[in-house]
């Protein structure tokens, strides 16, 4: 395979590549890719065959209730091959394409959240994942011989400092001899810590003078290596995560990932399969749950009467559901666009999609639930647990919400990720000049009429064209008004809402697409679903607009600095201050 260019060069040819530089490249959006017949058949006998094996093996409410995942069932899962979803079939795998391997994922997900999330951080984030950058040789043997055994892995990244730390405070060093490296370090919040048998572990590698983040391939029973804990998290009860740290392990200099940057993540293709990981874990998870919560509510809505009328006949609760049938459909939507069809080889040319994806399905998925525990309110603001003690129906709508939370946290803090994929992605195009956005006064013509839209969906269609051109005018102005890119990078506020109206207008344009090409296909409902999410996704830019475009604000950096004084605000606790 040919060395790619850096992610984020690539991924300017893609459609939100475009879209950041002030063009809405409907022509790209608009042949909406549908997934091949054959492949679809292939990744639908996978679900039908691990769904039948969930059903007879996988207990959900068991494993809320015990917050583990037995070493039998691990074991039941390795065997069939059920972590060997996308990889190659000489090496005993599935051969699943990227799309199919998100399917089956999203499947197991929808039946027992932690196991999904074992085959997701794995297919997504484990050594067989990334296999794809290492360079033909013995590291990459060695890494395709353990993929060919069954070893389930990890990505050992997150440190006590944060997961953002920009140095890794694990360190490696080079033995006397040259033959190996020594890791010493802990490393926090690893998905599959406490049940993988080979770790990708990030390290500061001082070597020559320089110094650099790289990549370790770490064998878990290495002397040295140890689970120190496993982490109890507010959801996700189940998930196989762990607290881990290295005393002098011992790695073979070949288990090293080679690299000419000082970063892992500025390593052509990694931080694309990166991304892809993000799809597996927090897309495929989001888009589970709010079809489960979609579901319930159909559900809840046929058994329930108010005032001798059927709930679904109030209005209100028609729109509640309405919002969240849309939103289904433009989670979907985001899914397929930035999935189908996509090669390892082509990956880069979905990296801003990908990245974007991760917080549009996140937020999503928190509205949906939110929304979905409003309307089973009815039937009790209850536990699984009691419903099923009373004789209700048991939707475990709690259990959702802890679970969801955790999706904006994550693969990085929704707002964190929001200002890092502005500035790396979004503004890439404008410094160290805007020469590569477009430099039109007015808005460009309009769009040639879709005939597979509506009025409305048309209208939405040309009014996303023209908050495309206003992104782009407003970032020329920032980037022109702070020559320094430093200086406008420390008004995270303004990156994170820009970001925001991107994710916005990505979500819009590839749901209105979506719709065009089902109806194109003899699907005309889709359109319905279409006009309601983008008419809530007008309002909710509406705001977003009001606040870029403020004159002024609040003192915040005021009001934070006197509160942390410890003193000026204190009245704010009144009774409730506790004292030493």
């Amino acid at each position: 395979m040919s060395q790619p260019l850096h992610p984020a060069i690539r991924a300017r040819e893609g459609f939100l590549g475009q879209l950041f530089a002030g063009k809405l490249r409907w022509d790209l959006v608009r042949a909406f890719p549908e997934q091949d017949p054959e492949e679809r058949r292939e990744g639908d006998a996978v679900i039908t065959e691990v769904d039948q094996f969930l059903k007879e093996h996988v207990d959900a409410v068991e494993v809320e209730r015990t917050g583990r995942l037995s070493p039998e069932l691990i074991e039941a899962l390795r065997a069939r091959g059920y972590y060997k979803l996308p990889v190659e079939r000489e090496l005993g795998g599935r051969g699943l394409s990227l799309l199919n391997t998100f399917r089956v994922i999203e499947a197991v997900m929808s039946r027992c959240l932690p196991v999904g999330y074992t085959l997701a951080i794995h297919s997504g984030l484990g050594a067989g994942a990334i296999i794809e950058a290492v360079q033909a040789g013995p590291l990459k043997d060695y890494v395709r011989a353990r993929v060919a055994d069954g070893a389930i892995s990890g990505w050992a990244d997150t440190e006590p400092t944060g997961a953002s730390a920009r140095r890794a405070s694990t360190t490696a060093t080079p033995t006397e001899d040259g033959t190996a490296y020594v890791l010493n370090g802990e490393k926090v919040y690893i998905g599959n810590g406490s049940i993988a048998d080979l770790l990708n572990v990030t390290a500061t590698l001082c070597e020559d003078g320089r110094e650099q983040i790289s990549l370790f391939f770490v064998e878990t029973t290495s002397p040295g290596f140890r689970v120190r804990a496993e982490h109890g998290l507010m959801g996700l009860r189940g998930l196989p995560i762990a607290a881990l740290s290295f005393d002098n392990v011992r790695v073979p200099k070949e288990r090293m990932l080679a690299m000419s940057q000082e970063h892992w993540r500025n390593t052509p293709l990694l931080e694309p399969l990166s991304a892809l990981g993000r799809m597996y874990i927090i897309v495929a998870a989001s888009l589970a749950l709010s079809k489960q919560c979609l579901q319930w509510s159909r559900e809840f809505l046929h058994r329930r009467l108010a005032q001798g009328r059927m709930l679904g006949d109030f209005e209100e609760i028609q729109r509640q559901v309405s919002a969240t049938a849309a939103e289904v459909f433009a989670l979907e939507s985001v899914a397929r666009w930035s999935l189908t069809g996509v090669t390892v080889d082509t990956l880069p040319m979905r990296w801003f999609e990908q990245v974007a994806a991760k917080n549009i399905a996140s937020l999503v998925c928190a509205r949906i639930a939110d929304r979905t525990l409003s309307l089973l309110a009815a039937e009790g603001y209850e536990t699984a647990g009691s419903k099923a003690a009373r004789g209700a129906v048991p939707a475990p709508v709690e259990r959702v919400l802890r679970d969801a939370r955790a999706f904006r946290v994550a693969g990085g803090v929704d707002f964190l990720v929001d200002h890092k994929a502005a500035r790396e992605g979004l503004f890439s195009l404008y410094y160290p000049s805007p020469a590569q956005a477009v430099e039109q006064e007015s808005p460009p013509p309009p769009l040639p009429v879709e005939e597979h839209l509506s009025p409305r969906n048309r209208e939405h269609l040309q009014h996303t064209a023209r908050e495309v051109h206003r992104l782009s005018r407003k970032c020329q102005e920032l980037s022109r008004r702070y020559p320094d890119a430093s200086v406008l990078y420390a008004r995270q506020r303004t990156l994170i809402l820009l970001n925001q109206v991107c994710n916005e207008l990505f979500t819009q344009s590839v749901t209105l697409a979506h719709a065009a090409a089902l109806a194109e296909r003899g699907q005309p409902h889709a359109g319905d679903l279409a006009d309601v999410y983008c008419t809530a996704a007008r309002y909710r830019l509406e705001d977003l607009w009001r606040q870029l475009d403020a004159e002024a604000e609040p003192d915040f950096a005021g009001v934070s600095a006197r509160w942390l004084s410890g003193s000026e605000l204190d009245f704010l606790l009144c009774d409730v201050l506790i004292r030493p």
